[in-house]
């Protein structure tokens, strides 16, 4: 699993570099400091700055970055129906560039993994696909699937040992398989209760399990958990609720509460939130709104300096942002971020920021960075991503 060439840099090492101003691929014009600092103990509102175009392009389905090693690796499907990935080393974008010639569809899953960046994509013959590089830069694509075939885009973890991979095949089963150096191990079954083959599952490593979200045909949602330590699959387990759900559940560790949340949006259109503290499950609860969540796409959430960000998409096309800190939910409930939000959005952390991406109903990507204080905390200590 090797890099492609343009990515293996060598480090920053003086963070002035790193920290100057993010510009458009192809040397546009400044856009956001990364060196300002958030101010902990200023105003209690807090949002995302206006969109930046990232590049040019035009693209369908989410986008996705991962942040590695001062670098940040994004990655997008084109309109013409190929992979495209851009990379930014702490002073400009290098610009989307086309990933070979393998037609794909849907959201790439990106992964870092041995000191390099990858991606997995649905190819339109219904297969994934490994996208890395060889030492020539030139993109490398493998078949992953083996006999399964898919209709959604597949979901990906990293962490220090392994890359999982997960996906929902056309058999209504969701599969999940690992590569930790030696090969890719066989795909597992994780459900029994048959799952919509049109979302793709959700999946985070926490507490030193894979613990793998997923909407069952039932619109009801499931769960289960991977051991790390013994390699097993502890068994599927339906979230109880009192109402059934119109996306799949994205979630993340919480370190200051020890705590997984789970998000997703009931039948009703109403965001709402779950809290698994190791043992068990407090029960959903509604993040009241006056909108509607969309049932097109997935929440997405963030943990970032002790507090969690957490976004929705509704069914104009709108994204709201709220945050939950030491004092709770954000007094002012949620924030408007604008229209033409076309798919999933996705936060990701670099350089000690945190910022917001998304590919807009007008086919273009953009990113915005968030701006102000996020919960009240005092003297945080970031949280360690994928946690």
């Amino acid at each position: 699993m090797n890099a492609p060439a343009t990515h293996r840099h060598s480090y920053l090492q003086n963070a002035t570099n790193r920290r100057t101003l993010l510009r458009l691929a192809g040397g546009g014009a400044a856009a956001l400091a990364l060196g300002a600092r958030l101010d902990f103990a200023a105003a209690r509102q807090s949002t995302f700055s206006d969109g930046t175009q990232l590049g040019d392009g035009s693209f369908t389905g989410g986008t996705y970055a991962i942040s590695e090693n001062d670098y940040v690796y994004q990655y997008a499907t084109g309109a013409d129906g190929y992979a495209y990935y851009t990379e930014y080393d702490g002073a400009e974008w290098s610009g989307w560039k086309q990933a070979g010639e393998t037609s794909v569809g849907w959201d790439p899953a990106p992964a870092y993994y041995d000191g390099a960046s990858h991606a997995y994509y649905t190819g339109t013959d219904e297969y994934i696909y490994q996208v890395s590089w060889d030492t020539y830069g030139d993109a490398q694509w493998e078949n992953v699937s083996g006999d399964y075939t898919f209709k959604a885009a597949p979901w990906a973890t990293y962490d220090n040992d392994a890359v999982y991979l997960y996906g929902t095949a056309s058999d209504n089963y969701v599969y999940s398989k690992s590569y930790s150096g030696d090969g890719w191990s066989d795909w597992q079954a994780v459900n029994e209760a048959p799952a919509h083959t049109d979302y793709k599952p959700y999946s985070v490593s926490w507490d030193g399990y894979e613990n793998t979200f997923y909407l069952g045909e039932d619109n009801y949602l499931y769960w289960n958990r991977y051991s790390h330590a013994d390699g097993t699959w502890t068994g599927e387990k339906q979230i109880p609720s009192d109402y059934t759900f119109t996306c799949g559940a994205y979630a993340i560790g919480y370190q200051p509460e020890e705590s997984l949340y789970a998000y997703s949006a009931n039948d009703q259109g109403t965001p709402v939130y779950n809290v698994f503290d190791g043992s068990a499950w407090s029960g959903w609860q509604p993040i009241e709104a006056e909108w509607s969540a969309s049932s097109k796409y997935a929440p997405n959430a963030y943990s970032y300096n002790d507090a969690q960000h957490v976004v929705y998409v509704d069914e104009s096309n709108h994204a709201y942002y709220t945050w939950y800190g030491a004092d709770g939910w954000a007094e002012d409930g949620w924030y408007d971020l604008g229209d033409n939000y076309g798919y999933d959005s996705y936060q990701y952390s670099y350089d000690d920021e945190l910022y917001l991406t998304y590919t807009g109903e007008n086919g273009n990507i953009y990113y915005k960075a968030y701006g102000a204080d996020s919960g009240g905390t005092v003297d945080p200590t970031p949280t360690e991503e994928g946690y």
